[in-house]
């Protein structure tokens, strides 16, 4: 499993509700509303490193899985 992955699982996201989430090196590295935005702050950061991008749910978002 990815490490960043591995971060996003375990990571106090409460913060970014809503938004969009760049990760690298086990670290939020950009973050807001629009994912074109967060994805080149993102590259201008770490413009050698693969980013894992995520939309964190809003709070009334239920997740089922089987």
């Amino acid at each position: 499993m990815d490490k960043n992955y591995q971060f996003f699982l375990k990571a106090n996201i409460d913060s970014y509700l809503g938004q969009w989430i760049a990760i690298c090196n086990e670290d939020i590295i950009a973050h807001g509303k629009d994912v074109k935005k967060v994805f080149e702050e993102a590259r201008k950061k770490y413009p050698q490193e693969r980013p894992l991008l995520t939309r964190v749910p809003d709070k009334e978002t239920m997740i089922f899985h089987f």
